[in-house]
C-alpha cells in the first residue's frame, strides 16, 4: 500500500503545480515583411499578422456583413468584409495574415475587405 500513497503524492504534487496549470501563451506568428497591428497609423496601408480571437456575423439580408479580431502582441484589429456570410477556415485561434488599408475608428484599428491568407495549423509561414 506504500507505493500506492506514494504514486498518488508524486501525481497530486505535478498537477498543483503552478507551471502545469498556468494557461499556455497564445502562439502568435512571426511572419517577415508584416507590421505590429499597435503601430500601423491612421490610414496608411499594412501587412499584419496574428491570431483570430472572435467572430461575428451580422443581420442577413442584402447588408450581410461577417467579422473577425485579429490579436497579436500589439494590439487587435477588426476585420470586416461586407456581403459575406461565412469564410471558410477562418475560425477563432487561427493564424491568418492579411493586406489592405486601416483606419482608425474610436480607437480601434479597422481594416475592410482585406485581402487574407491563412497560415496552415502547425506549421511556420515561410
Amino acid at each position: 500500500m506504500g507505493w500506492a500513497r506514494r504514486a498518488w503524492a508524486a501525481l497530486t504534487e505535478l498537477f498543483t503545480r503552478s507551471a502545469v496549470l498556468a494557461p499556455a501563451e497564445p502562439f502568435f506568428p512571426v511572419v517577415p515583411g508584416t507590421q505590429p497591428i499597435g503601430s500601423v497609423p491612421d490610414r496608411a496601408p499594412a501587412r499584419l499578422a496574428g491570431v483570430v480571437k472572435s467572430i461575428a456575423i451580422g443581420p442577413r439580408g442584402p447588408s450581410a456583413v461577417f467579422e473577425a479580431e485579429l490579436v497579436d502582441r500589439s494590439g487587435v484589429a477588426r476585420l470586416i468584409w461586407l456581403g459575406q456570410r461565412q469564410i471558410l477556415g477562418l475560425e477563432p485561434g487561427r493564424s491568418l495574415i492579411c493586406e489592405g488599408r486601416v483606419a482608425v475608428e474610436d480607437g480601434v484599428r479597422v481594416m475592410r475587405d482585406p485581402r487574407y491568407e491563412l497560415i496552415p495549423v502547425g506549421t511556420a509561414p515561410e
